[in-house]
């Protein structure tokens, strides 16, 4: 492995972490993004300007640097290049056309999901709201169909707010679509597949927590427990349905995420995601059951298939003997002078992990917030008694501590409250 070169697309600092698995592994790891001080770049051992949509400049660099595997880091809209440049190379790839369609795009994933009965969050066409304007249904979320992150998303009250949620929609849209959905409120969860050799596995469920004090964009994730009190009703409501869905998709590896809505009524799928997740459920699992994703997916990458991955991966699902959380602590603007607490964070008992996604001296910006771009940190806990873990999460916030000089920047961030599991 250690003379292999892997070319990685994307540039995020949930992508640096892939890219270091890859750099412990002995791999010469190279990675293109458009971004030239990206986070990932500064850990990779080599690195290119060009934009990873551009399958034509890439596939000539990877000729020219005689690569040996490319891979997709946390990034939807990198998933479809991602597959075209595999196929152009002859590499191994785990996506497929139909998973493509199903998950890189949120109207394919609508249209996907109604073909296999798994309710979706209700959605509008902007004619129907016109139409309705003197009425106007409810709370709406406008979303760009192609991004992800919270970016371009708008909670729209009234008529007027509704125009300048679709406009904001379209301007981070590269397809200029947008999409019109009823805000839910209501639980929120997530459930993660690992798929090996053809055989799909629900490897985690969680609850996912969102922020009430981020005014304005979407609600931004400040954490989640695993496993989702809502678990067993998914196993026997919405499983089964998304099994065949696989299936039929012909997917046979890699890595999937798909976010629901639970109220009364059911669940309501809304967010898929074909790749490694900010979350970092890979994270949890290697803690838990001794395999890490991002091991297995390089090896993938490079036709090193680890034979004992789909043993350990096998539907195994938090909270067997342990309960797990990650709590993400989001940022207002300002610039960042000073960060505390880290160390003490560290040294926890639960503590697994910890993603940070600032420095000081880095510039918290307006435009950040309402997305998950305000996200400072995530920390990675876990542990087999739940009390314990309530202590550890109340104690990680009240150490950590982000200043603007004296103004703490700390907006929000997942409370011992929170997690309070309840089986329904």
């Amino acid at each position: 492995m250690k003379t292999k070169k892997l070319m990685i697309l994307g540039g995020n600092p949930e992508t640096a972490a892939l890219v270091s698995v890859a750099n412990e592994m002995g791999i010469h790891t190279i990675v293109v993004d458009p971004v030239s001080d990206s986070p990932a770049k500064k850990v990779a051992r080599d690195s290119y300007e060009i934009d990873g949509l551009d399958v034509d400049a890439l596939e000539s660099l990877a000729i020219k640097l005689d690569v040996d595997g490319v891979l997709v880091g946390v990034a939807d809209i990198l998933v479809a290049p991602y597959k075209e440049l595999c196929e152009r190379l002859d590499f191994p790839c785990y996506a497929t056309d139909g998973a493509i369609k199903a998950f890189s795009s949120k109207l394919g994933f609508i249209e996907t999901c109604k073909l296999f009965d798994v309710h979706v969050t209700p959605n509008f066409s902007e004619n129907d709201v016109v139409n309705f304007r003197e009425k106007f249904p409810h709370p709406l979320l406008i979303k760009p169909v192609d991004n992800g992150g919270g970016i371009g998303i708008s909670i729209c009250k009234d008529f007027k707010s509704f125009k300048i949620g679709i406009n904001r929609a379209l301007e981070f849209s590269k397809s200029n679509q947008a999409l019109i959905e009823k805000y839910m409120d209501c639980d929120d969860l997530a459930a993660y597949y690992s798929f090996v050799n053809g055989k799909a596995h629900l490897s985690a469920t969680s609850d996912r927590f969102t922020s009430k004090k981020t005014l304005s964009g979407s609600p931004v994730c400040v954490g989640a427990f695993y496993p989702s009190k809502h678990e067993k009703k998914f196993l026997e409501e919405v499983h089964p349905k998304l099994l065949k869905m696989f299936s039929c998709l012909g997917i046979r590896d890699g890595v999937l995420n798909i976010q629901f809505f639970r109220d009364e009524n059911g669940f309501y799928a809304y967010d898929p995601g074909f790749r490694l997740q900010g979350e970092g459920f890979h994270i949890h699992l290697k803690s838990a059951f001794g395999f890490d994703q991002r091991v297995a997916l390089v090896k993938f990458a490079l036709q090193q298939r680890d034979e004992s991955y789909p043993e350990m991966v096998s539907d195994n699902r938090m909270g067997v003997g342990f309960f797990a959380c990650t709590v993400w602590v989001l940022l207002d603007a300002g610039m960042i002078t000073s960060i505390t607490g880290l160390s003490d964070v560290m040294n926890l008992s639960s503590y697994k992990d910890i993603l940070v996604r600032f420095d000081e001296g880095d510039l918290v910006s307006k435009d950040m917030l309402g997305t998950e771009k305000q996200v400072f940190c995530r920390i990675y806990l876990q542990n087999d008694s739940l009390s314990q873990l309530h202590v550890d999460v109340d104690k990680a916030t009240k150490s950590l501590d982000v200043l603007s000089n004296e103004r703490s920047l700390i907006l929000d961030f997942l409370s011992s409250r929170d997690i309070q599991p309840e089986v329904m």
